[in-house]
């Protein structure tokens, strides 16, 4: 994916940069002193057609007149060797898949550009980081169960019910939205299996465009995600991504792009999400909210 950089290397190269410049001729020590910006977090505004403004931008990447000054941990201070009226680009970045190797830009949420006027060895907090989905992102499916109908249903390898939950020590909830229930699987026992697809199948858009999956999710068993579809008139199930517990309410932005990749005749995408408790389990318990199936509009 463009902008995928391990950030320990752009720390890295960051550091000896810095290092480099220290070590200057004693005549260029006052150009070699940085500005700095400093950003705390990140947010999302989304309109109701969007769902959710649950998010996890982990990382900014930013960019000074479009040359990329280093990718940073939020919080961040970032040391910019540059003073005066200069054009900043924040943009926002996660953890795809959420593995912290894979730490990218996420294309879909739009940049922040500013226009600040740096001063060396000072430091300019930028308080007002909201960012949005950009006009051109598609949503093709959304499920948030609170509705009585689903656009999802169990197939037939399930042992156990669809179930939701309104109790709020357990649902999904973001300050400031209305959420009323969450979906909700027990599975009592170590044999049990429950395996949750769309109804509706899907066409992913040509190979080389990126398709992801938005999910909130926690767990005390392992989760997977990923697709069927159809190649060449045969059914594929491809697991895609195995969720490790997490006892907290979690985002996820998984990768779906793979399969339209590597099969580029592949058609009718159903997504899918399942779990089978762990040997020597006696139970699992599994919760999910908001999942958006998310991609650029195909251009005309």
């Amino acid at each position: 994916m463009r902008g995928t950089v391990p950030i320990f290397k752009v720390l890295f190269y960051a550091i000896i940069i810095i290092a480099i410049s220290v070590g200057c001729s004693k005549r260029d020590d006052d150009s070699l002193v940085p500005s700095y910006i400093r950003i705390d977090r990140m947010g999302l505004s989304t309109t109701y057609e969007q769902g959710t403004a649950s998010h996890r931008i982990s990382d900014v990447w930013v960019y000074v007149d479009e040359t990329l000054i280093g990718a940073f941990e939020l919080p961040a201070t970032v040391p910019i060797l540059a003073e005066g009226m200069q054009r900043v680009t924040i943009r926002p970045g996660i953890k795809m898949n959420g593995i912290a190797s894979t730490r990218t830009i996420y294309p879909y949420y739009s940049p922040i550009v500013k226009t600040l006027d740096l001063v060396r060895d000072s430091v300019i907090v930028i308080t007002d980081t909201i960012t949005a989905y950009r006009s051109n992102v598609y949503f093709p499916w959304m499920e948030g169960f609170e509705l009585n109908s689903y656009s999802m249903e169990m197939t037939s390898k399930s042992t156990v019910g669809f179930g939701k939950t309104g109790d709020p020590s357990k649902k999904f909830n973001l300050p400031g939205e209305i959420n009323e229930y969450s979906a909700y699987f027990h599975l009592p026992a170590d044999t049990s299996i429950f395996e949750l697809i769309t109804k509706e199948s899907f066409e992913f858009p040509s190979a080389g465009s990126e398709v992801f999956l938005e999910m909130n999710y926690k767990t005390d068993n392992i989760l997977v995600v990923g697709v069927h579809y159809l190649a060449t008139g045969i059914l594929v199930q491809r697991p895609l991504l195995y969720l490790h517990p997490s006892d907290k309410w979690n985002k996820v932005y998984v990768n779906l792009t793979v399969p339209k990749y590597d099969t580029p005749n592949a058609t009718d995408f159903r997504i899918f999400v399942g779990a089978q408790t762990e040997s020597g389990r006696e139970e699992a318990n599994l919760y999910l909210d908001n999942l958006k199936l998310i991609h650029f509009k195909a251009s005309k």
